[in-house]
């Protein structure tokens, strides 16, 4: 191993996990009303807010550009946003192309939120969102093909099992069938425990690594806490595609020209009858783009409280935490994939990595590693390169 980059969005402070899920007795109208206006000046805008395209970096970015034209279609003059990702980037782009002062506060030192261009061993990648999802109805990508980005296919439904072995044909439509039965507050776990004392006619071992693969993969959250109904939401292989050169390549684009505070970060957005201050200034309006996982941290005070409406949605949202490792060799060692993709299994139930050979970005051997599930816990501690090599052993194990 030649260079190695570590993720460690469960301990970042500004997001306190990877992306939003709705637990248990919550429903994809929770995310509408976090998302709905707070009378005239205020307004929750990011991935968290959109019924459909929750968890992606294109659904973020659609809200906060609705949000920006919600800001503008009141007449605000004077807007302040919070948070340098997807939603709040496209937000103030909005407002600017509108002819509305905006000015954008990060807590961060650098653009792009839980999206993490890094530079690696001469080429860049992404540490936070890698694809674009949804492809033929992805704002991004439709920017990403008018600045000539060189994007790669991901295909998801048929990746290499290294160590596991692929769930049966059919599974996959009797899971969805018995969690769209379930009752309101039921979590998935509920239902895969009921399943897994009438396995027929699968195996319990079936079940379960599909329940791995699948749903704790997706997630990165305890099948106890998923809502049954709705904790497993759709977005993953429809046309998936990563970025050679990482999402930096849109960050940086739809961040020009913009008036962002870096390392600035926002403790009370207080609104008034004569205004919003955020940051020491006032503003006609403010629009939040912070993750569900920093709202409820209660990081952030507003002033007045939300409303009770907003705060009981948030209560049934929550964040999932996978991370990822970028790992560089000097030789490629681990078997030609069709699809790119691969899957292992671990030695534990709820263990499970998924790893993208990015071999293609610059012709340098590159495995891009995610992990989810209780496996973390083993691994995800020391410094990075603990990690780096935790992760690169479990490759190699299952290829030798």
């Amino acid at each position: 191993m030649r260079a190695f980059l570590v993720s460690h969005w469960g301990d970042d402070p500004w997001s306190r996990g990877s992306w939003s899920l709705i637990g248990r007795g919550g429903t994809p109208a929770d995310r509408v009303t976090l998302g709905s206006a707070v009378g005239v000046r205020l307004r929750i805008a990011g991935e968290a807010t959109h019924p459909d395209r929750a968890g992606m970096a294109h659904g973020a970015y659609e809200k906060g550009r609705e949000a920006g034209l919600w800001a503008a279609d009141l007449g605000h003059r004077r807007v302040a946003v919070v948070g340098a990702g997807m939603a709040g980037l496209a937000a103030a782009r909005q407002l600017t192309r509108l002819g509305v002062h905006a000015e954008v506060f990060e807590a961060r030192d650098r653009l792009g939120g839980r999206t993490a261009g890094r530079d690696l061993d001469g080429f860049r990648f992404d540490l936070g969102a890698n694809w674009l999802q949804q492809y033929a109805g992805n704002a991004l990508a439709r920017i990403a093909e008018r600045l000539g980005l060189r994007t790669v296919p991901t295909d998801f439904a048929d990746p290499m099992v290294l160590r596991g072995a692929p769930a049966p044909e059919g599974l996959d439509v009797d899971a969805q069938r018995r969690l769209a039965a379930a009752p309101a507050d039921a979590s998935i776990a509920d239902v895969v425990d009921a399943w897994l004392r009438e396995p027929a006619p699968w195996t319990p071992a079936d079940i379960q690594r599909f329940a791995d693969a699948e749903i704790i993969m997706d997630s990165g959250a305890p099948l106890s806490w998923l809502s049954a109904r709705h904790g497993f939401e759709p977005g993953v292989g429809e046309g998936d595609r990563w970025i050679a050169g990482s999402y930096r390549l849109l960050v940086d684009h739809l961040a020009r020209g913009l008036t962002v505070h870096l390392s600035s970060p926002v403790s009370h957005v207080s609104a008034g009858p004569e205004g919003v201050l955020v940051g020491g200034s006032r503003f006609d309006a403010a629009i939040v783009t912070v993750p569900v996982g920093v709202l409820k941290a209660g990081t952030l005070a507003f002033v007045p409280p939300l409303p009770q409406g907003h705060r009981d949605a948030l209560s049934r949202l929550g964040m999932g935490r996978v991370e990822k490792v970028v790992l560089r060799f000097d030789e490629h060692f681990w078997p030609v994939s069709r699809s790119g993709y691969y899957r292992i299994h671990g030695p534990g139930a709820g263990d499970i990595c998924e790893w993208l050979d990015a071999t293609g970005a610059d012709g340098v051997p590159t495995l891009v590693g995610l992990f989810a599930g209780p496996w973390l816990a083993s691994l995800w501690n020391g410094t990075d390169a603990d990690i780096a090599q935790r992760a690169a052993s479990i490759v190699r194990d299952a290829v030798a």
